[in-house]
C-alpha cells in the first residue's frame, strides 16, 4: 500500500511589512500614508477595507497609535499596480429593457465611480439604473434597468417578493444542521433565508461553505441570519470582528450573489441569470480546503 500523502497546507496571503514607527504614538493612518507614498483618503481606504494587520491583529482605526515596537503589515495584493482603466463590467443577460451584470466585489452598485457608473459609460446607456443594490464588499448579479417604466415594475416585483435570489457564502464553524430555515425579523420586519451546508471543515479553525436561498430581501439579511446562528460570514466588517482573528487573511466579506430570477416586465415570462463564484472566493474554497 503507498503511503497516503499529505495535502499542504493552506497558504496564508501574503503580507508587506512596513517599517516601524519613529516614536510611540504615531497615528497609524499617518503611517500607512508615509510609508506607503499614499493620499490620506488613499490610505484610509486600506483601512476601511480591512486589510492592515498590526502585530499580527485587523486594525481598521485610523487613529490607532503605534509603538516603536509595532509590526505594521498591508496584504500585499492591495498594493498590487492597478490597470489605467477599469476593466469591463462582464455583462450576464442583456434584453432590450433591461440587463444584469456581475458586479466585482469592493465597488459600491450606485453612486460615483460605482458599478452603475462604470456601465453607463461603459454600454452607453446615461438613463440606466440599478434596481437593487448589493453591499460593497458583495459580488455577483445586479439587475439594472434602462428606463423608468421598466424599472418601476421591476422594483415592484422586488415589493410583492416575486424576485428569487441565491447566495454562496464562506461561514466560520459548522453549522447544527446539512439545512435550516432562518425565520428572524429584521428591522422589526418579516425575513426568511433558507440555508444549506456544501461543504464543511472540521478542522480548527473550522469554516463552511453554504448557500442561501432568500425569500425575502431585507438590508443585512444574510449577514444577520448567519451572525444570530453563530457562523457569521468569513471577512464581514460588522459581525464577524469578534472572530476574525482566527482568520487573519481574508480580504473581504465572503458573499456572493449568484442567481437572480424574476419575471420579464412584458411578457411575465421567468427570467434567470447566473454569476461564476469570483477568483477571491475560489482561492479561499481550496486554502480553507473546502472544495
Amino acid at each position: 500500500m503507498l503511503p497516503r500523502m499529505k495535502r499542504p497546507a493552506p497558504r496564508t496571503p501574503a503580507l508587506r511589512r512596513l517599517p516601524p514607527a519613529r516614536r510611540n504614538g504615531t497615528e497609524l493612518l499617518a503611517h500607512l500614508a508615509e510609508h506607503l507614498g499614499l493620499s490620506r483618503r488613499a490610505a484610509k481606504s486600506l483601512l476601511d477595507d480591512r486589510l492592515v494587520f498590526v502585530n499580527g491583529r485587523r486594525i481598521w482605526m485610523a487613529r490607532h497609535l503605534l509603538q516603536t515596537r509595532d509590526a505594521v503589515e498591508v496584504l500585499a495584493a492591495a498594493l498590487a499596480p492597478q490597470p489605467a482603466t477599469a476593466a469591463a463590467v462582464r455583462i450576464l443577460l442583456d434584453d432590450p429593457l433591461f440587463l444584469v451584470a456581475e458586479k466585482p466585489p469592493r465597488l459600491l452598485t450606485t453612486g460615483e465611480k460605482s458599478l452603475e457608473a462604470r456601465l453607463r459609460d461603459q454600454l452607453g446607456l446615461p438613463a440606466l439604473r440599478a434596481v437593487h443594490r448589493l453591499d460593497k464588499d458583495t459580488s455577483g448579479c445586479v439587475l439594472f434597468a434602462k428606463d423608468e417604466d421598466t424599472r418601476r415594475a421591476l422594483i415592484a416585483q422586488f415589493e410583492q417578493g416575486r424576485v428569487r435570489k441565491r447566495y454562496h457564502a464562506l461561514v466560520a464553524g459548522n453549522l447544527p444542521e446539512p439545512q435550516l430555515d432562518i425565520r428572524v425579523p429584521v428591522d422589526h420586519l418579516p425575513a426568511v433565508s433558507h440555508v444549506r451546508q456544501v461543504a464543511v471543515q472540521t478542522r480548527p479553525p473550522r469554516s463552511a461553505h453554504v448557500t442561501v436561498a432568500i425569500e425575502t430581501g431585507r438590508t443585512h439579511q444574510i449577514r444577520i441570519h448567519l451572525h444570530h446562528i453563530g457562523h457569521p460570514i468569513l471577512g464581514d466588517r460588522q459581525y464577524f470582528s469578534a472572530r476574525s482573528a482566527d482568520f487573519p487573511g481574508v480580504p473581504r466579506q465572503m458573499l456572493h450573489a449568484s442567481e437572480l430570477h424574476f419575471g420579464h416586465p412584458v411578457t411575465g415570462r421567468t427570467v434567470s441569470a447566473a454569476a461564476p463564484l469570483p477568483r477571491d472566493f475560489r482561492d479561499w474554497l481550496r486554502m480553507l480546503r473546502l472544495t
